[in-house]
C-alpha cells in the first residue's frame, strides 16, 4: 500500500558527530586561547566576532581569518609560533576538566548500540583521543576525522564524505550512502556541510540560537532530549 504522506526515502544506518560544540563544552577554551595569542599581535579578538565568524574554523584556518580581517601580517614563523601558543594554551586552561555537554555520553553509548558513529571535527587529532580517552567513549566510535585529515573545512562537506568513506572502509557491511547518515551538528557551517554532503542533520543548540540553525531537519536544546526510536522519522518527509 503506498502512503500519499511519510514517503519512505532512506534507511538511517550510520551517524556523524561533531566534536566540539556537540560533544567538548570548550569552545570558550578555544576562544580564550586564540584571543592570548594574536593579542601580541595587536589583534584585539571579541567573543561575539568569534562566534559569528571563526568558530567552525580550525585553528589554521582561524588565525589565517583572524588576520586578514584586521589587517596583521604574520611571518610564516609567526604564524606557527602563535598556532603553538594557542595550542599550549588550550592544554592548560582544558588540563583535565574535559566538560561534556549534557547528555552527550548518554547518547553517543545508547546510539552505538543501534548504529556505527563517526567523528567529523575540525579540531586536532590529539584532542580529540585524549578527550574520548578520558571519558571513556573512544570505543563507541568506528573512525574519527580530524583537522589534519582534510583539506577543505567546513562548510565544505569533505569532513563528512571522508569519515563515511573510512566508515565503509572499516564495516564488513553493504556500503553507507550519505542519504542513510544523520549528522549531529552545533554550528551553521557544520550544518550546510552537512547538507552539501547529502546528509540529514539533526543541530542542537549549544553554540548558535535555534532561529541561526534552521537549515537543519531537526533542532534540540540538548542530546539528553533526544530519542533515538524518534531519528528515523527524519529520514521520512511527505514527497
Amino acid at each position: 500500500m503506498v502512503k500519499s504522506v511519510g514517503v519512505f526515502l532512506s534507511m538511517l544506518k550510520a551517524i556523524i558527530l561533531d566534536f566540539n560544540g556537540v560533544i567538548l563544552n570548550d569552545e570558550p577554551l578555544h576562544f580564550a586561547a586564540m584571543r592570548e595569542s594574536v593579542a601580541e599581535f595587536g589583534i584585539d579578538l571579541e567573543r561575539e566576532e568569534y562566534w559569528e565568524k571563526y568558530l567552525p574554523l580550525d585553528d589554521k584556518r582561524c588565525l589565517k581569518a583572524i588576520c586578514r580581517d584586521h589587517s596583521a601580517h604574520l611571518s610564516e614563523a609567526e604564524r606557527t609560533k602563535a598556532l603553538m601558543r594557542k595550542s599550549e594554551l588550550y592544554s592548560q586552561l582544558l588540563r583535565d576538566d574535559f566538560r561534556l555537554f549534557p547528555g552527550a555520553a548518554a547518547f553517543i553509548r545508547a546510539a552505538a548500540s543501534l548504529y556505527p558513529l563517526a567523528l567529523a571535527s575540525g579540531a586536532r587529532r590529539q584532542e580529540i583521543e585524549s578527550t574520548l580517552e578520558s571519558t571513556g567513549l573512544r570505543r563507541y566510535f568506528v573512525s574519527i576525522v580530524a583537522a589534519e585529515d582534510f583539506i577543505r573545512g567546513k562548510p565544505h562537506p569533505e569532513s563528512f564524505l571522508f569519515a563515511l568513506d573510512r566508515l565503509n572502509e572499516i564495516l564488513d557491511s553493504p556500503q553507507i550512502h550519505p542519504s542513510e547518515c544523520l549528522v549531529v551538528e552545533d554550528s551553521v557551517g557544520g550544518i550546510r556541510g552537512a547538507r552539501a554532503a547529502g546528509m540529514t542533520c539533526l543541530a542542537v543548540t549549544n553554540s548558535y540560537p535555534r532561529e541561526m540553525l534552521q537549515g537543519a531537519k531537526r533542532i534540540v536544546n540538548s542530546l539528553a532530549e533526544v530519542k533515538l526510536d524518534g531519528l528515523q522519522g527524519l529520514f521520512e518527509e511527505p514527497m
